[in-house]
């Protein structure tokens, strides 16, 4: 269940299922375009009593999920129980922060794949 906050500004892009990456790339640039600070990090998550490692972004107080580091089929959700995020496991990343425009291509790119 997304917050209002992160919900309004990312509704646009619920109906996409890009890879966990893709989905890092894009909520960065998103957040990057509305002059939002943000982090991009991957860390161990525990979903249904398993940790897994994911792929998240922080914003605020909000911990946006990517999906799982190996996922090529996501959807962006967000995390609102921090106890599952194990932080010792927490390592910060450098996504390449693309453009809007890149952003789309992106979007295009991943559709047109996903009905081959």
């Amino acid at each position: 269940m997304l917050s209002r906050a992160v919900a309004q500004i990312f509704s646009p892009y619920q109906s996409l299922n890009l890879s966990a990456f893709d989905n890092l790339k894009l909520v960065v640039a998103v957040l990057s375009n509305n002059a939002q600070e943000c982090h991009a990090l991957s860390a161990d998550v525990s979903i249904g009593g398993k940790l897994t490692s994911a792929y998240l972004v922080r914003w605020g107080k909000h911990f946006i999920y990517c999906g799982r580091c190996n996922a090529y089929s996501s959807k962006i959700d967000e995390v609102t129980h921090l106890e599952t995020i194990d932080p010792e496991s927490i390592t910060v990343l450098q996504p390449p922060v693309l453009s809007m425009q890149q952003v789309s291509f992106m979007c295009m790119e991943n559709a047109h794949f996903d009905h081959c």
